[in-house]
């Protein structure tokens, strides 16, 4: 402690004098005693000149350079330790969000069906194959909370085809161009608007991305052209490749056909939750996956990158697989992907979702793809 009469050099270290050094309150404090630089100032009651007052305070407490680089580097150790947390939880967040969206998916297409009594059809097939189709995630619109966009659209009277022109109307072409958050998984980073594939083979504009496909099967079980591949599964035209999704003739095409209803309950006797329904596909140009879009197919006629792959996918492809730098690039974005780490989600026909690891075969997937093979597969 600081007593009468005297100010003491231990004083300086013991942090008692720092209130009489403050430059900022010289006036206001008065030094006592008197002393020189052995212990006390000279001149009892005199006020402390400034050259005296940055004379002590260099013996004020304070951080060296190494405490300083010292706490820098504790917090930048910190800082390294947790942000993997916190892209962890904001990665979590996200896949709850994708999962939730298959669900609400799953359950507009289970109230579909039960208004129908059958499930949509994957695209309403004219018998044009050069024809762009309305699809399947067009056809729940409305079980959606997306009646307007339905109205709009009018797919019941109108062929995308049609409407999907380089004349079209501001109404139609912005109705296209719809962003439905519904349709899109968060941790997907495509534009609003799909720029990573053509909607068809010249579309005169790109319209809405979506992250969520029709699962197709991948066993062909019928269709009208006769010289069909034994054990070949693609999607196009009006071929039944096994499961949920896949062309069907339009109710306005001549011969006229059932669309936009496609399978029924009765059709599927693996069983709705042992049967794919509905999965993803991320946009990730550097495996050479172009996500996908709501309206439809680009072209009905094959399973190319423009044409009903835009909607729909098979399961015999490798989820996730790096198709730019494998040998057959030309099967890039036919299969399901995802941009969560291990794996991607899937909507089963019961409306539930299940999580399916890059580790299940392809053989697995085909198998809870095709609806009625006999053959099943627990992903648990």
């Amino acid at each position: 402690m600081v007593s009468k009469g005297d100010l003491r050099f231990e004083d300086f270290f013991s942090g008692n004098a720092s209130m009489y050094l403050n430059p900022l309150r010289r006036t206001n404090h008065r030094f006592v005693g008197y002393g020189n630089l052995s212990g006390t100032f000279a001149g009892a009651g005199k006020t402390a000149s400034v050259e005296q007052q940055l004379t002590f305070a260099r013996f004020s407490p304070g951080f060296t350079l190494i405490e300083l680089l010292v706490v820098i580097a504790i917090i930048g150790v910190l800082v390294g330790l947790l942000l993997p947390a916190v892209q962890t939880a904001r990665e979590a967040a996200r896949r709850s969000s994708c999962q939730n969206n298959l669900k609400q998916i799953g359950l507009a297409i289970l109230n579909f069906e039960s208004a129908k009594q059958a499930f949509p059809a994957g695209f309403s097939y004219h018998n044009n194959g050069g024809e762009r189709c309305w699809g399947w995630a067009t056809f729940i619109l409305p079980f959606t909370e997306q009646a307007g966009l339905y109205d709009q659209l009018d797919p019941e009277n109108r062929k995308l085809h049609d409407v999907c022109v380089s004349g079209a109307s501001a109404a139609d072409q912005a109705a296209l161009q719809t962003p439905i958050s519904g349709y899109r998984c968060p941790s997907d980073i495509t534009p609003a608007l799909n720029n990573l594939q053509s909607f068809g083979p010249s579309a005169p504009f790109q319209i809405a991305t979506a992250n969520y496909i029709g699962s197709s099967g991948d066993q062909w079980k019928s269709g009208t052209d006769s010289a069909y591949p034994t054990g070949y599964g693609a999607p196009y035209k009006d071929f039944d490749v096994g499961g949920l999704m896949f062309g069907v003739v339009d109710s306005k095409a001549t011969p006229s056909g059932r669309g936009p209803l496609g399978v029924k309950v009765k059709d599927i006797t693996d069983g709705l939750s042992k049967t794919l329904l509905t999965g993803e596909r991320c946009g990730r140009t550097t495996t050479g996956d172009r996500a996908a879009v709501w309206a439809g197919v680009g072209r009905a006629a094959d399973y190319g990158p423009n044409g009903t792959t835009r909607t729909l996918g098979r399961p015999g492809f490798i989820q996730n697989g790096d198709y730019v730098n494998r040998p057959d690039p030309q099967n890039a974005s036919k299969g399901f992907s995802s941009m969560h780490p291990g794996g991607a989600q899937y909507g089963y026909t019961d409306g539930s979702v299940q999580f399916l690891s890059d580790n299940i075969s392809a053989t697995n997937r085909k198998a809870i793809a095709n609806r009625s093979d006999g053959r099943t597969y627990e992903v648990n």
